[in-house]
C-alpha cells in the first residue's frame, strides 16, 4: 500500500468535489502548486455543461426566485453567450455581433431585425426582454429582466447603462433586510431613444419615443416623448423639436 498522498483534484469530477478539495487546500494553506490542477477541473465542469447542457442553479437567497426564472429560459444559449464573451473571439467585433444576434433569437422573449449587442452585456434570463428592430446595446450594460423589459425600434442603450426591474422589500422587520424579498415592476422604453452612458432606469419607469437620457443619470419617473433629461434623479433639460428641412 502506497503512503503517497493523493494528487489534489485528481478525483474531483463534479462541482461539489472540486469545491470541497479547494476548501481543504485553502484552509491548510496548501493551494500553492495546485492552482493549475484546480483550473483544469473547473474547466472540466464547463466542458461537461457544454456537452450535456445540464446546469445546477442555486436558490436565490434574496427571495427573488432567480432559479425558477433561469430554469424557464433557454439556459444553454444564455450561458454559452456569457462564456463566449470571455473568449478572444468575442473581441472580433463584426463576428461577435453576429454570434450574439443568433443567440439572442433563442435567449430573448422577442428580438427584432439587426439588433446589436456589444461585449459583456449582462442579461439575467432573457425570458422577460423584448427588443424591437435595430436596438443597440453597448458594452457592459445590464438588462435585469426579473420583470419585463420592452425596448422599441432603434433605441440605443449606452455602455454601462443599467435597466433594473426589481427592488427589495424594506419594511419587513422580521427578517434581515437582504432576505425580505423582492418587488418587481416593468420597464418600457419607446423608439429612437437613448439611455446614456452609465445611466440607470429604475423599476416601473416608462420612457417615451425620441427621449434622450443624459450620461450618469438615474431615471425614477416616467418621461414623455421628445424630452431630454439628466441628473439624479433625472429631470427635464429641454424638449426636442424636429429640425427644419
Amino acid at each position: 500500500m502506497s503512503d503517497t498522498a493523493p494528487t489534489p483534484f485528481a478525483d474531483a469530477r463534479d462541482e461539489a468535489a472540486v469545491l470541497a478539495e479547494l476548501e481543504r487546500l485553502v484552509a491548510a494553506d496548501r493551494l500553492v502548486g495546485h492552482g493549475e490542477a484546480f483550473l483544469v477541473r473547473a474547466n472540466g465542469i464547463v466542458d461537461a455543461f457544454l456537452t450535456t447542457g445540464m446546469l445546477s442553479i442555486a436558490d436565490d437567497p434574496f427571495g427573488g426566485k432567480d432559479a425558477e426564472l433561469l430554469a424557464d429560459t433557454h439556459a444553454y444559449y444564455l450561458m454559452l453567450w456569457r462564456l463566449f464573451d470571455r473568449t478572444p473571439a468575442s473581441m472580433m467585433a463584426d463576428f461577435a455581433i453576429r454570434v450574439r444576434r443568433i443567440l439572442a433569437r433563442r435567449v430573448l422573449a422577442a428580438v427584432g431585425d439587426d439588433v446589436i449587442f456589444h461585449h459583456d452585456v449582462y442579461i439575467l434570463s432573457g425570458r422577460n426582454t423584448s427588443l424591437g428592430n435595430g436596438v443597440f446595446v453597448n458594452r457592459g450594460s445590464t438588462l435585469d429582466d426579473r420583470g419585463p423589459i420592452t425596448v422599441g425600434d432603434h433605441t440605443m442603450i449606452a455602455a454601462g447603462a443599467i435597466l433594473t426591474t426589481h427592488g427589495h422589500i424594506l419594511d419587513d422587520f422580521s427578517k434581515p433586510l437582504p432576505f425580505g424579498g423582492r418587488t418587481m415592476a416593468p420597464i418600457t422604453i419607446g423608439s429612437n431613444s437613448v439611455v446614456g452612458y452609465n445611466s440607470i432606469v429604475m423599476p416601473g419607469v416608462t420612457i417615451g419615443d425620441r427621449v434622450i437620457v443624459a450620461a450618469n443619470s438615474v431615471v425614477t419617473k416616467d418621461i414623455p416623448d421628445r424630452w431630454v433629461v439628466g441628473g439624479i434623479p433625472a429631470t427635464k433639460i429641454k424638449e426636442l423639436v424636429p429640425r427644419e428641412q
